[in-house]
């Protein structure tokens, strides 16, 4: 729309109830400063063909009115400013306070208490990065906001970072940046998707990153995890303008969206570390951003062979819920990633088997039958690439992969001891950076 209208011909927005708010918050990130704008009564999902009918019939006259009558995109309440602020209180703690409601109530905080970001913070969390405060590092989606090196540091010390974490979080939003990665559907879908970060290399030990139990968990263990994926969720917010409501869309949430970041447990791991797998020396400090949809456990405490132990994992990636037809189409990827903890990963490195023996097996003993794709998820039958429109004649016991081939499986060794593992669901596909220090 942004490109037509920029050549001077007029378009009108669709969107459903609610969602308004998002249609033009993305009008503003693509330099719109008025949108024409349709809205529909019922979003065009889980709706009958009748209905659908109905729905799209009763909305021409608001198709009409929107391209005669223009929408101002003017700013948003709650968008982040670069203004600054003063709280006076009868003493500091009350002013923290303060500000923190004051922050909470214009939407720029994730519910938990925020460090105040003042100027001395902010320059002490600015010396650990090697970069200028004013090097813009992406402009970042959905909102286009321009992510400089100074306002992540801002949102790394209302987070709690130190500022030897910046270097981690910098890498992690060039990453987040790339197109593989998908940014604008992790930030803006109505699903639960969140970024999850896995650090490799030196760095990890460095700065404490839990690798072992409880590394996706609360606790003085995992401070390093917890601060640093709170970091990113924060500049997703203030830079990116992914706002609940306004560009972030998601119909329940996840908890996975207040901070979600690891380190690889190199130690335990049988086979070469993740970031080596994707090209990297090992003595080089990687993040990768990974964008999750959803998380399983992986239960078994009873096998000591290995194809028993990855058919468990098989049995698990068999879920008919998740966006298991999206590699269908020409535009998606959905990657999952195995999070295997080091009692599962003795058990199939000790058997003989390789990742990719893992990946192999992961694919041909996952496959599942074509109904649960036909009549449930979110594939749209017109999109499907045409080497798989066979399906859309194909008896719905039919057998169908739930990825695009093996290598779309990832894997990983992360956690402490006892079997469980755990099975992510993915949205875009992971991209690892290099740490620079």
């Amino acid at each position: 729309m942004a490109f037509f209208e920029k050549k001077g011909i007029p378009t009108v927005a669709l969107t459903a109830k609610g969602f308004e708010a998002e249609a033009l918050a993305t009008a503003r990130g693509f330099g719109l400063k008025r949108l024409a704008l349709a809205s529909l009564s019922s979003a065009l999902t889980s709706l009958s063909p009748e209905d659908v009918r109905k729905v799209v019939g009763v909305s021409f006259d608001r198709i009409v009115e929107g391209v005669t009558r223009d929408v101002e995109v003017g700013a948003t309440e709650g968008k982040a400013t670069d203004k600054t602020f003063s709280f006076e209180a009868a003493d500091r703690y009350e002013a923290v306070e303060e500000m923190n409601r004051f922050f909470l109530r214009n939407g720029w905080g994730d519910g938990f208490p925020l460090i105040p970001p003042t100027p001395e913070k902010v320059d002490r969390m600015l010396a650990g990065a090697s970069r200028s405060p004013g090097d813009i590092v992406t402009v970042m989606l959905p909102g286009m906001g321009e992510a400089t090196v100074e306002k992540i540091a801002i949102n790394a010390v209302m987070a709690g970072c130190l500022p030897e974490h910046m270097p981690v979080i910098i890498a992690a939003v060039e990453g987040m940046s790339k197109p593989e990665f998908n940014m604008r559907s992790v930030a803006c879908s109505t699903g639960p998707h969140a970024p999850m970060l896995i650090v490799n290399g030196p760095i990890a030990k460095e700065l404490n990153i839990n690798s072992g139990r409880g590394a996706l968990g609360p606790g003085a263990q995992s401070f390093a995890n917890i601060v640093i994926g709170r970091a990113i969720r924060l500049i997703m917010m203030n830079i990116g303008h992914a706002y609940v409501g306004e560009l972030d869309m998601d119909t329940i949430g996840t908890p996975n969206k207040f901070s979600m970041c690891l380190a690889e447990n190199e130690d335990q791991n049988p086979w070469e570390p993740f970031h080596v797998e994707r090209g990297f020396d090992r003595d080089t400090s990687t993040v990768t951003v990974y964008g999750v949809e959803s998380i399983m456990e992986v239960t078994d405490l009873r096998s000591y062979r290995p194809e028993h132990v990855v058919m468990t994992f098989a049995g698990t990636a068999r879920n008919a819920g998740a966006h298991i037809s999206e590699w269908l189409r020409r535009d998606r990827f959905w990657q999952p990633c195995l999070l295997i903890c080091p009692d599962h990963a003795k058990i199939i490195h000790d058997g003989g088997w390789s990742k990719q023996d893992i990946r192999e097996y992961m694919y041909h003993h996952s496959f599942i039958e074509w109904r649960y794709s036909k009549y449930g998820g979110t594939l749209d039958p017109a999109l499907i690439l045409p080497s798989w429109r066979w399906l859309l004649d194909a008896p719905e016991e039919t057998l169908v992969p739930i990825v695009g081939g093996p290598d779309w499986f990832h894997v990983l060794v992360v956690g402490g001891p006892v079997g469980k593992s755990i099975y992510l669901t993915s949205v875009g596909a992971p991209v690892t950076v290099e740490i620079k220090r």
